[in-house]
């Protein structure tokens, strides 16, 4: 029997008795082990006493703890917020600083542009005022030696004067003379060097400002090749892509014509063979007549004409699909010759340009050179690896020629083997304006040498 049985069996054994029923509510999950030993009065109150107090420390000590965990998770979410803050206000300090640094990098980049400015109209100025002091300078040196040899006339009209006067007259006059002329030459050396300085400093802004053009020109002509190779490449690709999906479809529709060929044969032999078995068998009854009309074979000699017109619809199928490609093929080759006239006529209008410089050959001509000889390899590379949409392994089978040639050599094929007449013509072109290009090299070299 369980716990809960043997309370309730004893709770109905003494109905009339509270103080019992009161141990038994009591001891509900202690059990009935105080009833039967029969314990005095007083050992149950001190025990239930001892719970009582027990229970109530245990709450106490729960409720502390409690108190100590609310306390400690405020003092948490206090941290937090704080720091949240603390976080908030260092990113607003952190964007200020650099709102102000950026302010500050930019007043000092004007105020370096305007104190180069104003150095450079100070030293223009300078030059000007220059300028003119030796002007002035040298006016009044004209005019110096013009007095002075005014004196000098009037010196020698003057006979009646002694010569110790003379002397006197003469030391006076020289004196300052020498002195004004000493200050025009110290003048004179002082703006030649400053001139020279400014003419130096002036010659290396200017090559600076050539090379910074440079660069920038060479990164905005590196930029755009790059840009001009990328597109040309998804071109590339784009057009491989779709010359392999119509050479997959001309494969596919020449395998179907074979496979029917090769079916139109294997049908054409039944019908002899039938044609030439019908005359001998004869029927002997009408039910075998019968069994026979019912014949699959039977009926095929009948209804031989229906595919003979299948045939004729596919074999106009697969001449609309060879119209298609050779279609595609006339327009490609079209516009790859435009592209290939408009490629070489550039090139050749370069050629000419250079030749035309012949006579001043420079680092630039050659340089010219190099980069036409570089283009035309471009060229060639492009012809070279271009796919036509007319290219198959195998070839037309009206032509009855085997699918098997291989390469006799390198980049040289067999006789019965189709050519691209633009590329071929393209190879040509090319290499002509190759051999111009350095035999415009070679010539220039010789001039120089």
């Amino acid at each position: 029997m369980t716990l809960d049985k043997t309370c309730w069996m004893i709770m109905r054994m003494c109905a009339g008795k509270p103080s019992v029923l009161l141990f038994c509510r009591t001891h509900w999950k202690c059990g009935a082990s105080m009833l039967m030993k029969k314990l005095p009065p007083l050992t149950q109150q001190s025990s239930l006493e001892e719970d009582v107090e027990t229970l109530r420390n245990s709450l106490d000590n729960l409720r502390n703890k409690m108190k100590v965990g609310l306390e400690i998770e405020n003092h948490l979410k206090k941290k937090v917020r704080d720091l949240e803050k603390q976080k908030i206000l260092t990113d607003e300090k952190i964007m200020a600083g650099i709102s102000m640094l950026r302010e500050f990098l930019s007043q000092n980049r004007n105020n370096i542009t305007s104190i180069l400015d104003e150095g450079y109209s100070q030293l223009k100025y300078d030059l000007h005022a220059i300028e003119e002091r030796i002007r002035r300078l040298e006016l009044n040196g004209g005019t110096e030696l013009v007095s002075h040899h005014n004196l000098k006339e009037s010196e020698c009209r003057d006979v009646h004067i002694n010569t110790e006067s003379n002397a006197e007259l003469n030391k006076e006059g020289v004196g300052p003379n020498l002195s004004n002329t000493t200050a025009t030459m110290e003048n004179r050396e002082t703006s030649e060097a400053l001139a020279l300085a400014l003419q130096e400093k002036v010659a290396a802004l200017l090559l600076l400002s050539q090379e910074e053009e440079r660069h920038l020109l060479e990164r905005n002509m590196n930029a755009a090749l790059q840009k001009k190779i990328d597109e040309l490449q998804r071109n590339l690709l784009q057009v491989t892509n779709e010359k392999v999906k119509a050479l997959m479809e001309l494969a596919q529709l020449k395998q179907e014509y074979q496979l029917l060929l090769q079916k139109g044969d294997h049908d054409i032999k039944q019908s002899k063979c039938h044609s030439e078995t019908g005359g001998k068998n004869t029927f002997q009854d009408g039910e075998g007549r019968l069994k026979s009309l019912l014949k699959k074979s039977y009926f095929k000699r009948w209804t031989g004409t229906l595919d003979s017109e299948r045939n004729d619809v596919e074999s106009y199928n697969l001449g609309f699909a060879r119209m298609k490609v050779e279609n595609a093929t006339l327009r490609e080759s079209l516009e790859s010759m435009e592209h290939l006239t408009s490629s070489i006529r550039r090139l050749r209008h370069s050629l000419l340009k250079v030749k035309e410089c012949t006579h001043a050959m420079t680092n630039n001509s050659t340089e010219s050179l190099e980069n036409i000889i570089y283009e035309a390899k471009l060229l060639k590379i492009a012809l070279g690896s271009s796919l036509p949409v007319s290219w198959s392994a195998v070839q037309d089978a009206e032509y009855g020629i085997c699918t098997n040639e291989v390469l006799n050599d390198n980049y040289t094929l067999s006789s019965k083997e189709k050519v691209d007449f633009v590329s071929a013509a393209g190879f040509e072109m090319v290499e002509l304006l190759m051999f111009v290009a350095r035999l415009l090299k070679e010539s220039a070299w010789r001039g120089e040498s």
